[in-house]
């Protein structure tokens, strides 16, 4: 047994840090002395403590890896977490990318403008200039989990870490995921389904739910995870009033297919109900 200050000397971690720990239930001592308070720690409390470490050095916040904990997830709801937070963490890389790009921009801008603040606030927009190709899509039926809200916390990525993390259970899947978006209430808030095409509903798992979506033509452009924001507001800003055509009634609908990299987040499509 180790006191609390012994166990984190080894552990390489502040005895502050244990408390905090042990009040989220993320690990607890072994052993308190009624009289003292003293805390006391197991050799083999490391194990679980070196879980804790990895897992926020993943990203993952603190009531993320006590949920990990406590469910004791396989190795195969493990690897949807991290495959949802590796795809999470690339687009962020990739953004912050873009974002540096377009300050050395300025920058540059900035010293060879006579007039520094004119070039600060002269912004040139890149208009997005995309190809659509018209399809009719047969119904089909997703099964998958539903978020009902604004997305405001990046919610929906956390629906879909959910459920990657239990994908052996839906049945009769066809291979294909859709991020069915159905229409936004006024107060902002829209239904979403992270969900995966089957061919037949034989049951339901636990807390979720299907989606029957009927045969409809859509306006279908390619995007990636990086760029899905700027293709919704290209489609809506520019394409709808030079296309002719107008949004129909009826969920638009993020498409993964076989071609869709989750590493890059590259290879999925956006379609839009059209009339």
């Amino acid at each position: 047994m180790l006191k609390i200050g012994e166990f984190a000397k080894q552990a390489q971690i502040t005895a502050k840090t244990l408390r905090h720990y042990e009040k989220l239930n993320l690990l607890k001592p072994t052993w308190i002395d009624r009289f003292t308070g003293y805390r006391y720690y197991s050799r083999e409390q490391f194990s679980r403590l070196n879980r804790i470490v990895v897992l926020k050095d993943f990203g993952f916040t603190l009531e993320q890896i006590g949920q990990v904990l406590q469910e004791d997830l396989s190795v195969d709801e493990l690897r949807g977490m991290l495959r949802l937070k590796h795809a999470e963490l690339a687009q962020h890389i990739h953004e912050e990318q873009a974002r540096l790009a377009r300050i050395e921009d300025r920058l540059i801008r900035i010293e060879q403008a006579d007039d520094f603040l004119l070039a600060l606030i002269s912004q040139q927009k890149e208009q997005l200039e995309m190809e659509a190709e018209i399809v009719t899509l047969p119904a089909f039926t997703a099964v998958g989990l539903m978020y009902f809200g604004k997305n405001e916390n990046q919610e929906i990525p956390q629906v879909w870490g959910k459920l990657n993390a239990r994908i052996g259970e839906i049945a009769n899947k066809n291979g294909i995921a859709y991020g069915v978006c159905g229409e936004m209430h006024e107060d902002g808030r829209f239904k979403y389904m992270a969900g995966y095409d089957v061919s037949e509903v034989t049951s339901l798992p636990d807390g979720m739910e299907r989606w029957d979506v009927p045969e409809q033509k859509y306006a279908v452009f390619s995007c990636t995870l990086k760029t899905i924001g700027q293709t919704y507001q290209y489609i809506f800003d520019t394409w709808f009033a030079k296309s002719g055509y107008e949004k129909a009634d009826g969920p638009d609908l993020e498409y993964y297919g076989d071609e869709f990299d989750l590493k890059t987040g590259e290879g999925m499509a956006i379609y839009m109900p059209v009339k």
